[in-house]
């Protein structure tokens, strides 16, 4: 595979993990966001899998306040990202740096009240310094490096 074109979402997110040095990622697999936990097994991330995507997302923030790095907490939709909220708000609230990365059911399911959905970015805003949906393969290298960002700057978080 060659171009981004090329890659699917889950490789493109996986490669942008690696460009920030991210070693490990804790969290919960579910349907949402299976892809980029079965592109994380052939990268050199290690991933721990959690018990509950709250206990994901305090581990994320330890790693980053003793790394100064962001740690990374990943879940599936609607619940699971809503589990991380408790999680993010402590890692914004102390300085840890943390990306979290949530999976989304399709936008043309989004409003239909079926499989898991929640608006992910509304929840999360008030919580987060960074807070956005991918709306596209091509924007996620985009969208990856605007957390990192954000997470590791000014203040963390």
């Amino acid at each position: 595979m060659s171009s981004d074109a090329s890659k699917s979402g889950a490789h493109i997110v996986v490669e942008s993990l690696e460009r920030h040095g991210v070693k490990y990622v804790f969290g919960i697999p579910g349907a949402k966001i299976d892809k980029v936990f079965d592109t994380l097994k052939s990268s050199s991330i290690e991933t721990v899998v959690c018990r509950h995507e709250q206990n994901a997302a305090f581990i994320a923030g330890g790693i980053g306040r003793l790394t100064g790095r962001a740690g990374v907490a990943i879940a599936t939709s609607g619940p699971g990202v809503g589990n991380l909220t408790t999680g993010l708000a402590t890692a914004n609230s102390e300085g840890n740096p943390m990306v979290a990365l949530g999976g989304s059911v399709a936008t043309s399911q989004s409003l239909k009240q079926i499989h898991q959905t929640l608006q992910a970015v509304s929840v999360l805003h008030p919580v987060t310094k960074f807070s956005a949906e991918v709306s596209s393969p091509e924007s996620i290298g985009e969208v990856m490096a605007n957390a990192f960002r954000a997470a590791e700057s000014d203040r963390p978080g």
